[in-house]
This record gives C-alpha cells, structure tokens and sequence, in this order.
C-alpha cells in the first residue's frame, strides 16, 4: 500500500502547473503516468479532485493518495513468429533477439513482441514471473540485437535476477560510437536518473539517481568512429547509451542519444548497439553458461564501409 504524502506549494511554485510540480516528487513516473493519477483522483489539490494543467495557488496542499497509476491490463497472445535459440535446457533457454524486436507486449503494442513468441513456441511460460513478461528476466531496447535470457519456471526465473542483482552475471556489448575514442580501455562510472526536461529519457545526474557503472575496450577505430567491446557492471535503463553521450561518444545511429549525423552513403536504421556476449551460472547445475552472439549482417556491412572509409 502507498504511504500517503503531503506536499506544501512553495512561494516559487505559484502558478506552475500541477503536473510539472509533482515531476521531481514522482521522479520514476512519466509526465504520463503522472497525468493519469491525477484523472483518477489519487492526487488531490486541497483534498478535492483536480486537472493536470491547474495553476498552482499559495497556500495549495498537494495531497498523493497514490504513487502508482492502476496497471492497464495487457495479455499476451501467441503468434508463430521465428526466434534464434543459442541455448535451451529444461529450466532456461538464451536466444538472439532480432532488431525492431519489442521484448513484451504494452499498452498500442500488443502483439508481434518476443513474449508472443515465445508463448507459442513454450505456452509453460505463462505463469512463470509478471502475467505480461512471462520468464523475462532482463531486456533489451527495441532497436538492440543480442542475447536475452528467458526463464522456463520461476525457481530459474528468481534465482538469475539475483545474480544480476550481485552483479554475477556478465553482459558484453558491441557498439559503433562516434568519434575516436582517447583512451583504449576505461570506466565510466556516472549515475543515470531520469531526465527532468523529457521523462520519456535518461540522463547522468545526481539528482533522484541510481550508481552506475559501464566499462569499455576500444576494439578498431575508423576514420570517424570506434568500435567498442563494453561490460555493464550495472543495469540501468538506456544505460550504455546514457553513458557514452555523457563521454561525448553516443553510439552510431541513435535517435534518442546520438547527433543523428551518418556518414554519406551509410544506412543504419537502427543505434549500432549488439547485445554480443552473456555469462552466468546455471542455477540448477551450477555449471557456467557462456552464450556469444555473433553481429547482425546490417551491423557487419556497416563495418565492412567503414574499413574502405
């Protein structure tokens, strides 16, 4: 149950919108989510119902009944759609997410996700963790290839997110980044907290934030780019490209982090980001698992144009 808050508007806050004022208040929340609690009541300005664009008053009290917007429901259907599985056993299985993939189904897009997938191909899935990520333990971003590891029962399911949760678990990436890169290997070690101008991202700060750690090799540098071998210690959102903008180093192809500038006669349409190397120990045999994806073929004519470059 949500612990109710109570919130003073200040003499700078006068004439804000309500909405914007409960931005840093409810900073894991999007200026959606945010605008929705309000239309259902769970936030009240001086105990009675409100608008999201009301203007702020002295002596307002903001009142949160409720921080978390009611879930709308989402069921996965099956659909027949083709996957890479690298690995499979009877409690886990690792598999090679293709580009423009969505990992589970959300609210306008309900179908043709990775969770529909892998309903039809192991319908045992439903069930196991969250009713709309069934055996997700962790994800990818759309536009990201690479590995996934999905769990086939719960004890599985629990017991690789906390190895994840001990860091135990190693996630190697393969990115094109802009620029030459100084330093042949490094860290960045920068916290990542959402961005307060646009909630729909991420950025490094230190206000409302969570440690987190990438580490890099530099592995070919081009005339204009570098690619890079990376480790995330951690797992925050948008995390490897949070960092590398934050280095002056946004991955090739971004179009939410990068500067959107492709070199003539380059077609990426997609950030060059492959999810290339997984880790861990089996959490029944105790063995370790070590799974390696090999680029994407848009992803390896992209590096074949930079070598004539």
């Amino acid at each position: 149950m949500d612990e109710i808050q109570s919130h003073a508007v200040q003499e700078e806050q006068i004439g804000q919108r309500l909405d914007r004022f409960l931005t840093p208040i409810l900073d894991s929340l999007s200026r959606t989510n945010i605008q929705q609690l309000i239309t259902e009541g769970a936030i009240v300005v001086n105990d009675k119902a409100s608008k999201a664009g009301y203007a702020l008053r002295r002596g307002d009290q903001i009142t949160i009944l409720r921080s978390s917007p009611v879930p709308v429901p989402v069921s996965a259907t099956a659909q027949e759609i083709p996957l890479e599985i690298l690995y499979e056993d009877e409690d886990l299985l690792v598999l090679n997410k293709a580009p423009g993939m969505v990992v589970h189904p959300a609210p306008g897009h309900a179908n043709d996700t990775l969770v529909n997938a892998l309903l039809a191909r192991y319908p045992e899935l439903q069930g196991v963790g969250d009713d709309g990520r069934p055996g997700i333990v962790h994800r990818l971003d759309k536009d990201t290839s690479g590995l996934i590891i999905i769990a086939r029962n719960s004890h599985t399911l629990t017991a690789i997110m906390e190895q994840m949760q001990r860091h135990e678990v190693v996630k190697r990436y393969l990115a094109l980044v802009e620029g030459d890169v100084a330093h042949d290997q490094g860290s960045i070690d920068a916290p990542i907290g959402r961005d307060i101008r646009n909630r729909q991202q991420m950025t490094v700060t230190n206000r409302d934030s969570r440690e987190a750690r990438t580490h890099f090799r530099v592995l070919q540098r081009f005339a204009k780019h570098t690619l890079l071998l990376l480790q995330l210690e951690t797992g925050r959102t948008h995390q490897i490209r949070v960092h590398l903008k934050a280095i002056g180093h946004p991955v090739v192809g971004d179009p939410t982090y990068g500067s959107g500038n492709m070199p003539r006669g380059f077609v990426l349409r997609r950030q060059f980001l492959h999810a290339y190397q997984l880790q861990f120990q089996h959490p029944t045999s105790g063995k370790q698992i070590e799974v390696e994806a090999p680029l994407p073929k848009d992803l390896q004519a992209i590096l074949a144009r930079e070598a004539l470059l």
